[in-house]
């Protein structure tokens, strides 16, 4: 089976270029994949219908006409896989119903696997505390037993109290999108990911990933 994944960003990109072997085997022993990012998260367009405004690099602008594409190649050895940050949304069960109604606007509908991390990726480094202390062995042991697994809780940010020299604070308040912060969540995947146990992991949404990830290999 071959993967296409389409993630966020380059902290995404990152984690799953590790993340990918350790979940379903070396790179073409069967199965390969291909990670794509893009500029953010965006919004799903009012008409998915639509072509999308190529000023816009965000998934899900581009995921209504991405799936199409995709489903014009009838290829039953190519499943598209998409990953997005559940972030401060209300209701995950809607947001993902909202992202499967996409491939209504599909004249022929790819296999998809829809995935959601929540709150957002750094939810999975908090799932393998040793992986954490093994790749920052100064990790604030406090930080990251006050963490709820899963929560919207400021997931990045506590992760950053608890691994950043200085804290949250030093790196700085300049919101999630400020190249300083985006540099630093791809540095923190870089270094985290190749000590994950994938098998021990404990952020349900990432086991979810995972199991979604085998299944699609059968």
């Amino acid at each position: 089976m071959h993967f296409e994944i389409l993630v966020e960003g380059q902290a995404e990109l990152t984690a799953l270029s590790i993340l990918m072997k350790k979940i379903i085997g070396d790179y073409g022993h069967p199965h390969t994949w291909k990670i794509h990012k893009h500029r953010g998260i965006g919004q799903i367009p009012d008409n998915p219908a639509t072509r999308p405004d190529t000023r816009d690099q965000t998934l899900l602008h581009n995921l209504p006409s991405k799936l199409r594409a995709y489903g014009e190649e009838e290829r039953d050895d190519v499943v598209v896989v998409v990953l997005v940050d559940f972030d401060d949304r209300p209701d995950c069960v809607n947001f993902k119903n909202e992202l499967i109604g996409l491939l209504d606007y599909c004249h022929q509908k790819p296999k998809v696997l829809f995935r959601i991390a929540i709150e957002e990726l750094e939810a999975w480094f908090f799932g393998d505390h040793q992986a954490i202390k093994r790749a920052y062995p100064n990790a604030k042991q406090q930080v990251l037993e006050a963490y709820v697994q899963d929560s919207q809780c400021g997931t990045w940010e506590q992760l950053a109290d608890a691994i950043y020299p200085g804290g949250l604070a030093a790196l700085g308040q300049h919101g999630k999108r400020s190249v300083r912060i985006l540099e630093q969540k791809r540095i923190w995947a870089k270094e985290i990911c190749p000590q994950f146990n994938v098998e021990l992991n404990q952020s349900p949404s990432f086991q979810a990933f995972r199991e979604g990830i085998r299944r699609m290999m059968a």
